[in-house]
């Protein structure tokens, strides 16, 4: 008789291959969605004006608000992770009611918290642009207005591919994302080149794309079976889930949110660099096109954390420790790797990437200034999240929050603010200091993982 092989899950056989199969789609996806930011700004970088200085105001407003949106969708990210960690250990205990009241409670969470943002955003915008020094802070308020207007899909975007990741699923989001990519591309092409919308176009272009994948994504769910319900009894607060959604999620949202702060930081003294407008200007310029290189180079890590996540909230479900330990092993050499090959890419072709997204020779040097510093921070960024992605997904999520407060406040914001009073201040110290933080999280986070594993020995004895 010939013996049926076994398909290997999260929680069942084979554990690098499964990994990998899941973290690919979760990378992709992420990379597709940093690439809604970056196509408006190369949109708007090589198509907007031939006047050096309208580019360099349109792609530092693009730039500057696309910070803040970048800030305000790590929030979201930061909670939906609580809500992936949660269905994931009912789904590897295969508690469909707990499943259930899961996806129930995360829908009224998500609805709630989409009307407070765009509340936000909507009031806030002028003082956004003021704080960040932008060099048209008007322009900047009419990006942030535009998007803020339609939180409402970035927030369901996000919270449908939490559920999926949740469940093992990351090939979903990847199709969601990459309708929404295609149709942004589209629209920025349209409103900016032949409606010369400029950048009020490549923002009515992104909430659009992310209403159509919304659309589609709810479309595809209702005809697939999923090991959760949802109807109009389910979707409700359920007191025991919404608790653990939100004891798992709010730390994470927090730190998300602090953390990726101090990167507006940096960004804001980044904007009041240079000692003439001209300069001043071109610099934010360099660093608009920064943020969106990074985003991009971001997407390797996040997937690590998220990946890692999963893993280990299913096997904590499924009582498996020991596949929890392997699989960690696999991914610190896999995650160290990743970020070798990510700091040689920063410091070796600054130069060639920002060039992608403007036309500007001042904006490409500053831009590449800024990445040979930010390799050191490159090089260490996804072993560091795949840590706190093991974290998370054991439950210690405060732990995560509390590492990222202190890399954010105790190290980051006062090295950066501290270099900006310098006389000549560059954007290479701004990325190279920075970096510093994510050196003193992932030595707290080497120290914490040996305090749990003497616990754990102690408590065995």
């Amino acid at each position: 008789m010939r013996k049926t092989r076994e398909k290997s899950t999260l929680i069942s056989g084979a554990i690098y291959a499964p990994m990998m199969k899941f973290m690919l789609p979760v990378m992709a996806a992420t990379f597709l969605q940093a690439m809604y930011a970056a196509v408006d700004l190369l949109v708007i970088g090589r198509f907007v004006s031939t006047d050096a200085a309208v580019i360099q105001n349109a792609t530092a407003a693009v730039g500057t608000g696309g910070m803040i949106m970048t800030l305000i969708t790590y929030v979201i990210q930061g909670l939906t992770t609580g809500i992936t960690v949660t269905l994931g250990r009912f789904i590897g205990a295969k508690d469909r009611n707990g499943a259930t009241r899961t996806v129930g409670s995360a829908i009224c969470i998500f609805a709630v918290m989409a009307a407070a943002l765009t509340l936000i955003m909507e009031i806030g915008a002028p003082y956004f642009s003021r704080w960040m020094n932008a060099p048209d802070a008007e322009l900047t308020t009419l990006y942030l207005r535009i998007c803020g207007a339609g939180l409402i899909f970035i927030t369901a975007y996000n919270g449908i591919s939490g559920l999926f990741k949740g469940i093992g699923n990351s090939n979903l989001p990847l199709v969601f994302v990459g309708i929404a990519c295609v149709v942004n591309i589209a629209l920025d092409l349209i409103l900016v080149i032949a409606a010369g919308l400029g950048v009020a176009g490549v923002a009515i272009a992104t909430i659009s794309a992310q209403a159509v994948s919304v659309v589609l994504s709810l479309i595809i769910i209702s005809r697939k079976q999923l090991p959760f319900d949802v109807n109009k009894r389910t979707v409700r607060f359920h007191s025991i889930e919404t608790k653990f959604i939100l004891l798992a999620g709010v730390p994470l949202a927090t730190q998300d949110f602090l953390t990726n702060f101090s990167f507006v930081v940096i960004n804001s003294v980044a904007n009041q660099l240079g000692s003439d407008p001209t300069v001043w200007s071109a610099i934010a310029s360099g660093y608009s096109v920064d943020n969106k290189l990074t985003a991009f180079m971001m997407a390797i890590p996040v997937a690590f954390l998220q990946s890692m996540s999963v893993f280990t909230a299913q096997n904590v479900g499924a009582k498996q420790p020991e596949r929890i330990k392997k699989g960690l092993r696999y991914m610190i050499f896999t995650s160290f790797g990743a970020g070798v090959l990510l700091s040689l890419l920063c410091y070796l072709g600054g130069s060639a990437l920002a060039s992608i997204f403007t036309s500007d020779a001042q904006s490409i040097y500053y831009a590449a200034e800024y990445l040979k510093g930010y390799a050191a921070d490159a090089l260490i960024a996804c072993l560091l999240l795949m840590i706190t992605g093991y974290f998370n997904g054991q439950g210690h999520s405060t732990f995560s929050m509390t590492q990222g407060l202190i890399g954010a406040f105790c190290v980051r914001i006062p090295i950066i603010l501290g270099i900006s009073k310098m006389a000549d201040t560059t954007l290479f110290q701004v990325g190279f200091f920075g970096a510093m933080a994510t050196y003193t999280q992932l030595v707290i986070c080497i120290c914490f993982f040996f305090f749990l594993k003497r616990k754990d020995s102690r408590e065995v004895v």
